[in-house]
């Protein structure tokens, strides 16, 4: 299988998070925590801001869970898939073993040649089926991290302080050089992940 992308789609990102919204007059929201309400105030009259999206995955609490359990899931899958590979693979040896002792008819050998053969085909069916599940359920992730994203920066531009909000990567990002004042990563990955603890702390007391 092949390895889990980690990283979203950047010009994904940068397709739907371009918030072309008419700037509101009104003070930061209050309810923010302080250190929150500091910086946003810093980059409040900024029209154009822009997020480092590797920062906000690795610092994500939500994205690293939901890796971890999907890393879990491919070794899983992977060991499964292993220890179906060496059952056959042991099977085709005893075959050899029985033919090169003559202890089949060539009827017999035939036979348990294409009964190997089905097994083959269908552990690379099999293999081919739990990649596609894989690669779906990480499409699915990937969703539910882009949305949840989307919505904090729809939320955290609610009163239109930003033009745009633009994204970056580490290495090879369109945004070749920025003010670090522009930089908002550390404000929305805060938001994040105080929202995430709050839907945690929810689902801990309706157990």
């Amino acid at each position: 299988m092949k390895n889990i992308s980690i990283i979203l789609n950047v010009v994904l990102i940068i397709a739907v998070t371009l918030l072309y919204i008419d700037r509101f007059s009104g003070n930061s929201d209050k309810t923010d925590e302080l250190s929150v309400s500091n910086t946003e105030n810093v980059v409040g009259d900024i029209d154009i801001v822009y997020v480092n999206i590797d920062s906000l995955l690795n610092g994500y609490d939500y994205y690293n869970d939901l890796k971890t359990e999907l890393l879990k899931e491919q070794k899983k899958l992977e060991a499964s898939l292993n220890s179906k590979g060496k059952s056959l693979e042991r099977k085709g040896m005893e075959f050899q073993q029985k033919v090169e002792n003559r202890l089949v008819t060539n009827n017999q050998a035939q036979e348990m040649q294409n009964q190997l053969m089905r097994e083959q085909q269908n552990l690379m069916q099999l293999k081919e089926q739990l990649s596609r599940q894989l690669g779906a359920k990480e499409q699915d992730m990937n969703k539910s991290i882009f949305e949840k994203v989307n919505a904090q920066l729809e939320e955290y531009n609610k009163k239109g302080a930003h033009k745009l909000i633009l994204s970056n990567t580490t290495f090879g990002g369109n945004i070749l050089l920025a003010d670090d004042n522009m930089n908002i990563t550390d404000i929305i990955l805060l938001r994040l992940n105080e929202s995430y603890q709050a839907e945690q702390d929810v689902v801990t007391e309706d157990k």
